[in-house]
């Protein structure tokens, strides 16, 4: 099934160079989660992350269905 994955930020370092505009369409296998679809990518899977699902925050366990949209951006903002 096929997801899209957005990076924002400086994750967008860690794209393919097929991503356009901070996205990259991803061919998962069903029963895919969300932390096996992110982990493909070098993205911390911790509290310096912030990563959401279709715009909401769920377990990174969370199944993933076709068309999904997982984003992910580092949660360390300056001020």
């Amino acid at each position: 099934m096929m997801i899209q994955v957005k990076l924002i930020a400086n994750y967008r370092d860690q794209l393919p160079p097929e991503a356009k505009n901070g996205v990259v369409e991803v061919d998962v296998p069903d029963g895919t989660t969300v932390r096996e679809a992110i982990s493909r990518f070098d993205i911390p899977l911790d509290d310096t992350s912030v990563i959401v699902l279709n715009g909401l925050t769920v377990d990174m366990n969370t199944p993933l269905k076709e068309g999904d949209i997982v984003t992910a951006f580092s949660a360390i903002a300056g001020g």
